[in-house]
């Protein structure tokens, strides 16, 4: 698991945080990656390690990853934000969207349950949609050979 974190002393920089000195560490660090000022505190930034840090979202939108296959995931429509590579966003099912406006406002304070549960059908919905589109056989190849009765075939 890594962990995206924006260093901003002396100029920002992303960092891949995959090493745990703590559970507290770990707690630390995902916090960290979510510090957006005055949203989350009133300080300007979060402290992770001895440095000042923000948001992992500011340099890492989109994680790299070392996995073979990667299905990337995306609250908002990545199409309009200019990010490449996802998967599974509002752009797989356009119908019956809500405004960004709305998207943005109910990132910031959370929604009402009513539309809290609108939200999880939509992108249950957009999941569907990717899924039709890319069936799962055609994305996880077992390569492991198959062992039975203690031989490999």
């Amino acid at each position: 698991m890594s962990v995206a974190i924006t260093q901003i002393l002396w100029r920002p920089r992303g960092l891949l945080v995959d090493q745990f000195d703590s559970r507290e560490d770990l707690i630390n660090a995902v916090i960290t990656s979510s510090f957006i000022p005055g949203y989350v505190a009133a300080r300007p930034a979060a402290i992770f390690r001895n440095r000042l840090c923000l948001d992992g979202g500011l340099t890492f939108f989109m994680p790299p990853t070392s996995a073979s296959k990667t299905v990337r995931v995306c609250a908002f429509p990545a199409s309009r934000m200019g990010v490449e590579g996802v998967g599974i966003s509002p752009d797989c099912n356009p119908e019956n969207r809500v405004t960004g406006r709305e998207l943005f406002s109910w990132a910031r304070e959370p929604a009402d349950e009513e539309n809290f549960e609108r939200l999880f059908e939509l992108g249950y919905l957009d999941a569907a949609v990717w899924g039709e589109q890319n069936p799962v056989e055609d994305i996880v190849v077992d390569e492991s050979p198959l062992v039975e009765n203690g031989s490999t075939t």
